[in-house]
């Protein structure tokens, strides 16, 4: 049977379930050591619903040959090939293959190896499956230039600066795994076929069938029956009781949302809504409501929306940030999250930290259900465990116990200390306790980020730690220092070099047009064990950090993350203020993006300077427009401290408001006096406490962000428009007393 590659998002062969024994001779040219392989492996699991993979090394030719060999003597109705050689495939669709399952997975690192689209495609692989892996020669893999490393190399670097830490840690995990079988291409480069003639009759046992077809409406183990129980139990049950279902991969919690649903449409004619971080990660969800499938909605469009239900399904609760769930509990007082606890969609024990408080507080009647054994694969399916080590999708931080236990004992020491990368590559049980506090500590953290911590140019890690114990973490980059040629093209936003972030919008959006040409180190993360937090660790390693970018010298520390008035609290306590704070909300956190810097060296000095003197007439403006949303106690811990106009209040002002603060003057009257007295004396009274904060939300909602008081009441919990109204005249008096009057005119 002659081979064809399969067109682009196709599968291969696509005949009949039952498949036939295939043999060498169905293939001419067929590399008989890669298929030996193949049937070897193939004969080991068959019946045990394992999984295994064949590494095939060598050179690019060979490897796509004995892969497409292997293919062919196979002909799965159900293949998946991940990379752009053996099939056309669009390789930005990365996770296209979610919500199917396939019994062979091709993946071509020669292509690039894209670790969160193997992250997520291992997933799909069916027990009884086989993963043909097509790398470089082994021994020349680390230090191949992977196509798929180009988005880690910064300015200026190229993507053959990017290191190869990661590759040999993953090539030691490969040598070491008993799922794995490698085949090396023969030594003299040239392919090792046998004419079919002269073809050993070499059998092929045929890769498992799938899994019942999902129509049957019948879940497949008794912990999927519970689960499904458990989600008819939320929407016929009390309110207010919301349902956690938590599970590693492939064990049905969205096949069980999805029966759970068809049941109550079909049934009860329920009225089900469903969201997700994206679609395609509810896909498995919609695919076993079949025809009855219940409405999809992202959830920003959900919560703008927020259309009735009687019951709402979030899956991969992990990759939404805790206030939007926060949000739903308050509009769904029925509902169901699940979350995968290890996987590349965001992690359950982060999920865990972060919402179970939300939880504990708003619906304390809450449930949970975890879901341990394995629908697709067989327990302890020895793929798993390795795809889960080699890409820390179970990393864990120490224990809390452990950790409470060190610290409670008031001897021990903490040191903090930025590890040679090479060092850390090489040492697992370091790495998975760094990479597990990223993890539990930043939403959506991707098997990728392992590769930008490992191999990025001009990244650092940090670490506090006492003995052996990681307390906290932070990963950092070099930015700026660009070419003064740069400096025009990157303000009038015509360029944007890959990488520095910061220093790009401190240009193209804040306006500072000199900021790329400083040398700027920026915390892309940090991590506090759960266990350790509330003790100033956090504190203590950026002043750590600060004081080695000082040494380095760089002219900036900065930061950028999505403002609450948490984090806002801890950047200021750690030295940073704000500059700037982007008009869109970003995806990943749902919050608006804050820039916050400390200055290092004089230079530096004047561009934070600059920056929070521009902060507050900025922010005057964009605070009736795009950032009119923006909460008012996060305007607020931006706002602390900024400096104020220094120009006093005209006679006519005050008088004007005076009267609103004091008599039944309207607002709409004083809002251009009202913004002149915000202007120059909120910043100051809200560092100093001298507002009640319900005072400066109302005054934030009303006078800078031109809401009407009965609007805002709403969103600020008061009682109504007069309510607001009050608060707005107690905050004018109290603001009025900071503010100098004018000289006298002569």
């Amino acid at each position: 049977m002659p081979w064809r590659r399969p067109p682009a998002g196709a599968s291969i062969g696509c005949r009949s379930s039952a498949l036939p024994e295939a043999t060498a001779a169905t293939a001419p040219g067929v590399h008989t050591a890669a298929l030996t392989a193949a049937a070897r492996l193939l004969a080991q699991i068959a019946g045990t619903r394992e999984r295994r993979l064949l590494w095939l090394a060598g050179s690019t030719q060979w490897t796509l040959a004995a892969a497409e060999a292997i293919a062919a003597a196979l002909d799965v109705p159900d293949t998946l090939w991940l990379g752009t050689r053996g099939s056309s495939a669009d390789p930005n669709r990365r996770t296209s293959g979610l919500g199917r399952e396939y019994g062979l997975l091709m993946v071509d690192a020669w292509a690039g190896l894209d670790l969160d689209a193997l992250g997520a495609t291992v997933g799909t692989l069916r027990g009884g499956g086989l993963l043909v892996l097509l790398t470089p020669p082994a021994a020349d893999w680390p230090e191949h230039t992977d196509p798929a490393a180009a988005r880690f190399a910064t300015f200026p670097h190229q993507p053959q600066d990017v290191a190869g830490r990661l590759l040999r840690r993953l090539c030691r995990l490969l040598h070491g795994s008993a799922a794995v079988q490698q085949i090396d291409a023969p030594a003299d480069g040239e392919d090792l076929a046998i004419p079919a003639a002269d073809s050993t009759q070499l059998r092929l046992p045929p890769v498992s069938a799938p899994l019942p077809d999902p129509s049957d409406r019948v879940p497949a183990t008794p912990d999927q029956a519970r689960a499904v129980a458990a989600i008819l139990a939320a929407a016929q049950g009390r309110t207010g009781r919301p349902l956690v279902l938590t599970a590693d991969r492939g064990r049905g919690k969205s096949a069980a949302m999805g029966l759970a649903a068809a049941q109550l449409q079909i049934g009860q004619n329920s009225r089900i809504l469903l969201t997700a971080p994206r679609r395609s990660a509810a896909a498995a969800v919609l695919r076993h409501a079949g025809t009855a499938a219940p409405r999809y909605l992202p959830p920003d469009a959900l919560l703008a929306e927020t259309p009735p239900a009687d019951l709402l399904l979030v899956d991969e609760a992990a990759g939404i940030p805790a206030p939007l769930l926060e949000c739903m509990l308050q509009h769904y007082p029925r509902s169901v999250f699940a979350t995968t606890v290890h996987g590349y969609e965001g992690t359950g024990r982060g999920f865990d930290v972060r919402f179970r408080g939300v939880l504990d507080r708003r619906t304390p009647g809450w449930r949970a259900l975890r879901l341990s054994a394995p629908i697709r694969w067989a327990a302890d399916d020895p793929l798993e465990a390795l795809v889960n080590r080699a890409l820390l999708l179970d990393a864990e931080p120490a224990a809390d116990a452990e950790v409470a236990a060190l610290l409670g004992t008031g001897g021990h020491q903490i040191h903090s200390e930025t590890p040679d990368r090479d060092h850390l590559a090489d040492n697992d049980p370091l790495l998975r306790q760094v990479f597990g506090l990223l993890v539990l500590g930043h939403y959506q953290t991707r098997p990728s980020d392992l590769r930008q911590l490992l191999d990025a140019p001009d990244i650092a890690v940090h670490l506090l730690r006492s003995g052996e114990t990681v307390l906290a973490t932070a990963v950092t980059g070099r930015e700026g220092r660009l070419p003064a040629t740069l400096l025009e093209p990157i303000f009038a936003g015509r360029r944007r070099p890959q990488g520095h972030l910061l220093p790009q919008t401190l240009s193209a959006h804040a306006g500072l047009c000199a900021a790329p040409a400083l040398g700027c180190r920026r915390v892309l993360r940090i991590a506090v064990h759960p266990a350790a937090r509330r003790r100033g660790l956090g504190r203590r390693l950026v002043a750590a950090i600060a004081a080695e970018a000082a040494t380095d010298g760089a002219d900036l520390l900065g930061t950028s993350f999505g403002a609450t008035p948490a984090l806002l609290r801890f950047w200021r306590r750690c030295g940073l203020a704000p500059v700037h704070i982007g008009s869109r909300r970003n995806a990943a956190s749902g919050a608006h993006a804050a820039v916050l810097l400390r200055a290092l060296t004089p230079a530096g000095e004047a561009v934070v300077q600059l920056g929070c003197k521009r902060l507050m007439p900025r922010l005057g403006v964009l605070l009736a427009g795009p950032l009119r949303d923006l909460p008012p106690a996060v305007v607020a811990g931006l706002l602390a401290g900024a400096p104020g106009a220094t120009e006093p209040l005209a006679d006519a002002e005050r008088r004007e408001l005076d009267a609103f603060a004091r008599a039944a003057r309207g607002l709409d009257a004083t809002r251009p006096a009202l913004h002149r007295l915000l202007c120059t004396a909120l910043p100051q009274a809200l560092a100093d406490g001298a507002l009640p904060q319900a005072e400066a939300d109302a005054v934030i909602a009303c006078g800078l962000q031109h809401h009407r008081p009965a609007e805002a009441a709403l969103h600020l919990g008061a009682t109504g428009k007069a309510a607001v109204t009050g608060l707005l005249r107690e905050a004018v008096s109290h603001l009025l007393g900071r503010v100098r009057p004018a000289a006298p005119t002569r």
